[in-house]
């Protein structure tokens, strides 16, 4: 019997180690096992990342592609507290270092996002200047107002506003933490008008849908209108092209304040069932641009656009409004 590959035992150790679980040490289960891979098993960096994303299958929830080349490379510029390749072991007969039957990697051929959207675009461009030209509705000139101008277009009122400026910071990434606070539509408007938005270093989240008030969960959400479409593994430029191309029925285009645009699609689903059956469509649809399939659920917390954030900070940080459009059809935002 052949011995196994040195991938083939990186694979089987990947297989048995605990999952990473949010809340549960997460962060430092996927790095020890990162470290395992590129230190214990001395395997080069694709190769690495290529056993974690199957380790990812595990994780809840999983990581992003970007968190996992992250890890990896950080984890490769670590300092081992053990000799480089302890994980190998003594065997009778030498690890053969070809690759496995199956292959671990994604395969050659297939189209990187990046080159997936130039391919689509065939050279064609535009600016933030011409988007905001074609919104059917003008965002404020000061951008600060930005928040106002969408909560007044999209919630009725009497419906109720959830967002979120409490965060937890974890690799210089920070994450919404809590419930925030869920205010009537008209009441928050009234509040932000005279006092002004609340904001933290993290900037803040907006829950795209209404809820009832009686929690931020899915079932709490009363009206199934949008969903989030973003891609952040992408250049700036090359998502704002994309989203203004896209047939798509936009409803309005932020910027995060870092490396991604949020794009919020009108659905007007009758239910969670009809909006889930969508949204999945669409996001399989639009899976080889990169567009994060994770963003399913209806309760999904996008960037709250009026406000500034410095972690995870890009350019300036600014949250702002781009299109807006409450009424949008199925055609491209710039011609």
């Amino acid at each position: 019997m052949l011995a196994p590959t040195i991938l083939e035992r990186a694979s089987a150790y990947v297989a048995a180690c605990p999952p990473a679980i949010s809340g549960e040490r997460g962060h430092a289960q996927t790095f020890a096992v990162a470290c395992a891979l590129v230190h214990g098993f001395a395997l080069g960096e694709a190769d690495a990342l290529a056993l974690l994303r199957e380790f990812n299958r595990r994780c809840s929830p999983p990581w992003t592609e970007r968190e996992l080349a992250h890890k990896i490379t950080s984890a490769a510029q670590s300092t081992p507290s053990k000799p480089r390749g302890h994980l190998l072991g003594r065997n009778d007969q030498p690890l053969r270092k070809t690759a496995i039957s199956r292959p671990l990697a994604r395969p050659s051929s297939k189209i990187d996002p990046t080159t997936a959207i130039e391919n689509y675009l065939k050279g064609w461009r535009c600016s933030e200047y011409e988007i905001w030209e074609a919104s059917p509705l003008r965002p404020p000139d000061d951008w600060h107002q930005d928040a106002l101008a969408l909560v007044e277009a999209f919630y009725q009122p009497g419906e109720r506003v959830n967002f979120v400026t409490a965060y937890q910071e974890t690799d210089g990434k920070a994450r919404p933490s809590g419930t925030g606070e869920t205010v009537e539509r008209n009441a928050l408007l009234a509040r932000w008008r005279e006092h002004g938005m609340t904001s933290s270093p993290a900037g803040g989240w907006l829950r795209m849908n209404p809820v009832d008030g009686l929690g931020v969960a899915d079932a709490n959400v009363t009206a199934h209108r949008f969903a989030l479409l973003e891609c952040d593994d992408v250049p700036l430029a090359l998502q704002l092209c994309l989203f203004a191309k896209l047939r798509i029925p936009l409803a309005c285009l932020l910027t995060s304040g870092g490396r991604s645009l949020h794009a919020w699609v009108r659905i007007d689903a009758t239910g969670p069932d009809e909006y889930r059956s969508i949204v999945t469509k669409t996001l399989a649809l639009l899976a080889r641009f990169g567009v994060d399939g994770k963003n399913k659920n209806p309760s999904r917390l996008s960037r709250l656009p009026g406000v500034q954030r410095t972690i995870g900070a890009s350019g300036d940080g600014h949250q702002r409004l781009l299109y807006l459009n409450p009424n949008p059809v199925q055609k491209p935002t710039v011609a």
